[in-house]
């Protein structure tokens, strides 16, 4: 899965169940972080404005709470115009809302800065206000059909045009979603097993980069086979399955 898609997702998930269970937020910085610091809206009192910005995860979930927060969401395309941008920084569009008392929203967006001296990334959260947001919570359902028969659908097409490298991680995503295996690299909160399986199977199948990616060799081997146009819609599709896996799985918890 995209890096900027995992961190965001995991912040969302540890968030929702510290909030159900009461406790502390659970959250291990990745290892391509270097700083993950959030920039609150300021705040009017009576005498001066006060700007805050919290300098960890954990610091963040507690100003939320003191603020009332009552839930978090994350929000993503499921379609985007390019899939050849998703290889470059701050192009996955993503959103943490937030739900606070008295029916007031928020919503923080990331910007990814990455520290060439050290190797690692910088990431700074900003709080935005919503003034007129959609009635209600969003909800997303299940994919795990949809997911698993675009998956079956892109691995046979990916056997077909002699790339076997991606028919075998798309073959493995199904065998995670199926629960006939699992991904034990993943560092994540206390999910329901069918929320873990789903979000497993979407991070390998998310394949969308760069060089080496799925964008790359296996779009050329399509367009030698005269496939381009099958090649663009299983793509298209699977994309879309991974977007509404990751909303599912870390958002119905």
């Amino acid at each position: 899965m995209n890096g900027q898609m995992y961190q965001i997702a995991l912040i969302v998930a540890a968030a929702k169940i510290a909030l159900q269970t009461g406790e502390q937020i659970k959250y291990n910085d990745l290892g391509y972080e270097n700083s993950t610091k959030f920039s609150f809206l300021p705040k009017r009192g009576f005498f001066k404005t006060e700007k805050y910005q919290a300098k960890s995860v954990s610091d963040w979930f507690d100003r939320l709470k003191k603020n009332g927060l009552q839930d978090i969401k994350l929000l993503c395309p499921v379609t985007v115009k390019d899939r050849n941008l998703l290889g470059f920084s701050n192009t996955t569009e993503s959103s943490m809302v937030c739900f606070y008392e008295e029916g007031k929203l928020t919503y923080f967006t990331p910007y990814w800065q990455f520290d060439s001296a050290i190797g690692k990334w910088n990431i700074l959260y900003s709080e935005h206000e919503w003034p007129n947001p959609p009635a209600g919570k969003p909800r997303f359902k299940d994919n795990s059909d949809s997911f698993r028969q675009i998956l079956s659908d892109i691995r046979d097409f990916a056997s077909r045009i002699e790339n076997k490298i991606f028919a075998d991680v798309f073959a493995a995503a199904i065998g995670i979603l199926d629960g006939v295996s699992n991904d034990s690299d993943l560092n994540l909160p206390s999910m329901p097993e069918r929320n873990l399986r789903l979000f497993a199977a979407a991070n390998l199948a998310d394949v969308f980069g760069a060089m080496g990616s799925w964008n790359d060799e296996p779009a050329a081997m399509a367009q030698q086979k005269g496939l381009s146009k099958e090649y663009d819609r299983l793509s298209d599709e699977l994309l879309r399955n991974v977007r509404l896996a990751i909303l599912y799985a870390v958002n119905e918890l």
